[in-house]
């Protein structure tokens, strides 16, 4: 398997009190597995039925549209999209919530202010929080990491939208995507054609 592992160490140090979604993997599948390792893990994971090892729809992107954006609808969590660099090894994934998670639940705290700290309340502490744009209509919660190879990959939460889900959006998480840093995104490709 191509799978990108943290050791055992590492990975027990990086457990989250918010549980599972702060794993750099969405059912299973981490940055840097090769197409047919990858579909084979969400097949597997993701409770897939025999005729559906395939995902529901593909597309080209990028700048020369060498990169294959698959989506699989319909998930126990939703929609989730994978994002494979020159067609090869994941280098985003996406997952749309079905049902949103609550910021709480995912022990996310809803500041950066002193205070929040203060609270008494328990959080995981690893985040940078921020909005998308200067309207802040939607609120970021973000982690960078290195994985084996050397290369930075983000964890990103998205709360709801003010404009959309006007009640409690603040409260609301309704993305999660783990993605390699676009700057490195030459050496993300040299460090896994290397790994034959």
């Amino acid at each position: 398997m191509l799978a990108v592992t943290f050791s055992a160490a590492a990975q027990e140090s990086q457990k989250s009190i918010g549980g599972k979604e702060h794993d750099m993997n969405i059912y299973g599948v981490q940055i840097g597995m090769d197409v047919p390792t990858a579909l084979k893990t969400v097949f597997e994971n993701a409770n897939r039925k025999p005729g559906q090892e395939k995902p529901d729809a593909m597309k080209n992107e990028g700048k020369d549209k060498k990169d294959i954006r698959v989506v699989y609808k319909d998930l126990p969590d939703g929609a989730l999209q994978l994002v494979f660099a020159e067609g090869k090894f994941v280098k985003q994934l996406v997952m749309l919530y079905g049902n949103v998670k609550r910021v709480d639940e995912l022990r996310l705290p809803n500041s950066s202010n002193i205070g929040e700290a203060n609270s008494g309340a328990r959080f995981d502490d690893r985040y940078t929080i921020g909005f998308v744009d200067n309207k802040k209509q939607e609120k970021l919660w973000w982690r960078d990491e290195k994985n084996d190879k050397g290369v930075k990959v983000r964890l990103t939460f998205l709360s709801g939208n003010l404009t959309k889900d006007t009640t409690n959006w603040w409260q609301t998480v309704v993305r999660k995507t783990i993605s390699i840093d676009p700057s490195e995104e030459a050496n993300f490709i040299q460090a896994y054609k290397n790994q034959k």
